[in-house]
């Protein structure tokens, strides 16, 4: 019961370390190996916590057995197999479990009418995953359009490898995402161009529309209190 209501907390340290972890573009904190595996651990997190219904269970479920299956997969197939269509596939099913999950949390909080502390860290967690969602989608189309983006000189990381192409658009999507932004990497061409500016105004909605009904069931939680005899 004590796990339970702190699910979001758990996630949002998952989410956090994880994000540490993909920051190295050759893994350097932890061994390809074992990150890819820690990954995998915060993307079972996501179905296990965020969906609880049976068919939000069903497409979690697919969307993250085929990424799961996708990324063990660049292990054990030779390294003469073409990876891009694995690198596709993993990241076609990420952007589709975590963009779902970011969705089933944004729901979650409109239909909350009690708010507690691990309710605000849901919300967070939703916007941690939405950025991992759009970093997933711009790594498609860095794949289907290569040099969608360009890495400015002496940054520590690049685009021709899987987990730096990863580091790089997980870097471009928080920074857009929040506002903050950055001239190291930036899109050059589109559907780049266009999309990282929508990410910009979808962060900005987030937070206003989240951070406008937690504190109006807040306000709710304070007048029914008062109100009772």
């Amino acid at each position: 019961m004590t796990l339970r209501s702190h699910k979001y907390a758990i996630l949002l340290a998952s989410i956090v370390g994880v994000a540490l972890v993909e920051s190295f573009s050759h893994r350097l904190l932890l061994r390809p190996v074992a990150s890819d595996l820690a990954v995998l651990t915060t993307e079972l997190l996501v179905f296990l916590i965020v969906f609880d219904r049976r068919v939000n269970r069903l497409v979690g479920f697919i969307a993250f057995a085929t990424a799961a299956a996708s990324a063990l997969a660049h292990y054990a197939l030779p390294p003469t197999y073409p990876q891009v269509p694995l690198q596709l596939i993993y990241h076609s099913a990420l952007l589709l479990l975590l963009g779902f999950a970011t969705i089933v949390i944004l729901r979650n909080i409109f239909q909350q009418h009690v708010v507690r502390s691990d309710d605000v860290l849901g919300a967070v967690c939703g916007y941690l995953l939405a950025a991992g969602a759009w970093s997933n989608l711009f790594i498609l189309i860095e794949i289907f359009v290569p040099g969608s983006y360009r890495v400015g000189e002496g940054f520590g990381a690049g685009l021709d490898s899987w987990h730096g192409r990863t580091a790089m658009l997980n870097y471009v999507s928080l920074g857009s995402l929040t506002g903050v932004g950055s001239g190291a990497v930036v899109p050059v061409r589109p559907p780049a161009t266009m999309l990282t500016a929508l990410e910009a105004v979808f962060g900005q909605f987030y937070i206003a529309i989240v951070v406008a009904q937690l504190v109006g069931a807040r306000l709710s939680q304070a007048l029914q209190r008062n109100n009772s005899p």
